[in-house]
């Protein structure tokens, strides 16, 4: 067995009812004043007014900023870190899905860095090098696993593109991870974020860097969503479904930490910069094509994929075992009515160019399953503009 390190620096208070605790972990931690980063959605709701008043009921101040937006840019980073710096609060709390998340991590790096967040985007020469301001974070849906992940996805508008910052320094102190929160998910946001957490975790499971805490923590995801998410989907009010499909989420999260990931992501970030698609909704229309060129790499790994996802595997071949994996995500998208195929996002073959070469540019290419080269790319996305596996 290789050597390995595994990471999970996040403390997670999981279950039905734990956002009403976010006061007291603020006073556990020490705090004086909260800022909470959320949408113009949750602004507007019941939601922040509760988390608001749980805050202020523990003795701590409490401002909040509902401009977040989905795909934060670079210039979103830079303005709200001003905003936050001006306050003098000292805990972050970000409370949405994984774009506030993930703008709260970068936000947190400034408070603590000089420079624009572009800066310490990868490629952009300044590092990640001091503590940062500390951050709970409680999601509003399943599948980022920003809550507990050491990446913050920012959209560079300039050069069209997603990039992370990325260090362990900026993994949320907190999880707070409320099941009832994400009830009232819309059916597209519930498959999207869902599939996301799939291809988390299957990219964990086949990449590389894998190890044995990663795989157990993928594998156990990958069944969970196969059994939970199209009832999730179906049914919003499920709450076996939706506490099912939370955990699922968190640990594919701890999974791609310490597992990393793969070519889906590396499509899904530059088409993400490209055409501003959900990232959710861009991973799910690549997983499955991309594991139509990735099982050969491992097929003992994706047949336990296949099996994982409900698919009987007995009597047949190690290969065709684990393409039964290909037919089962493919499946699933379908039937959870998610975009199945490019044209579904609209885009088209002129966007393979610089499709192509931001994935080639991608940090984890290198630990996908197979060595890939710009040729295999436009198979994917080939594949991809077919929707047929």
């Amino acid at each position: 067995m290789k050597d390995f390190v595994f990471r999970m620096p996040t403390k997670v208070i999981f279950g039905l009812g734990k956002s009403k605790e976010i006061g007291n972990i603020c006073v556990e931690m020490g705090a004086k004043k909260a800022f909470v980063l959320t949408g113009p959605n949750i602004g507007k709701s019941k939601l922040l007014v509760e988390i608001k008043e749980a805050i202020e009921a523990s003795g701590v101040e409490c401002v909040a900023y509902d401009k977040t937006a989905a795909d934060p840019s670079v210039e979103l980073v830079d303005e709200v870190a001003a905003v936050v710096r001006a306050s003098k609060a000292d805990v972050l709390v970000a409370l949405g899905g994984g774009s506030p998340i993930d703008l709260a991590k970068a936000v947190s790096v400034l408070q603590t860095h000089k420079g624009s967040v572009r800066e310490y985007m990868f490629g952009g020469g300044k590092s990640v090098t001091k503590p940062v301001m500390p951050l709970i974070a409680i999601p509003t849906t399943a599948g980022t696993g920003s809550e507990v992940s050491a990446a913050s996805v920012i959209t560079d508008t300039k050069n069209k593109i997603k990039l992370s910052v990325t260090h362990d320094n900026i993994i949320p102190k907190v999880a707070l991870v409320d099941p009832l929160l994400h009830v009232g998910m819309p059916p597209l946001i519930t498959a999207s974020t869902g599939m996301d957490a799939l291809t988390h975790a299957i990219e964990s499971y086949t990449s590389l860097n894998a190890e044995p805490i990663s795989d157990a923590l993928g594998i156990h995801a990958i069944k969970l969503i196969g059994e939970n998410l199209r009832t999730a989907v179906a049914n919003g009010q499920n709450l076996e479904a939706r506490t099912n499909m939370a955990i699922a989420a968190l640990i594919a999260g701890a999974a791609f930490v310490n597992g990393g990931l793969g070519v889906v992501h590396g499509i899904a970030q530059a088409l993400g910069g490209l055409h501003h698609t959900a990232h959710g909704i861009a991973n799910g229309v690549i997983l499955p094509y991309a594991m139509q060129r990735n099982y050969v790499g491992n097929l003992a790994k994706f047949k336990d994929i296949a099996a994982a996802l409900g698919e009987n595997v007995e009597g047949l071949s190690a290969r065709e075992a684990a393409y039964a994996s290909v037919e089962a995500v493919h499946e699933l998208l379908l039937d959870i009515q998610a975009p199945a195929s490019l044209p579904d996002i609209g885009v088209s073959r002129e966007d393979f160019g610089p499709i192509i070469e931001g994935t080639m540019g991608f940090r984890l290419l290198a630990i996908n399953p197979c060595k890939l080269i710009e040729k295999d790319i436009e198979g994917i996305l080939e594949a991809a503009l077919l929707g047929e596996v």
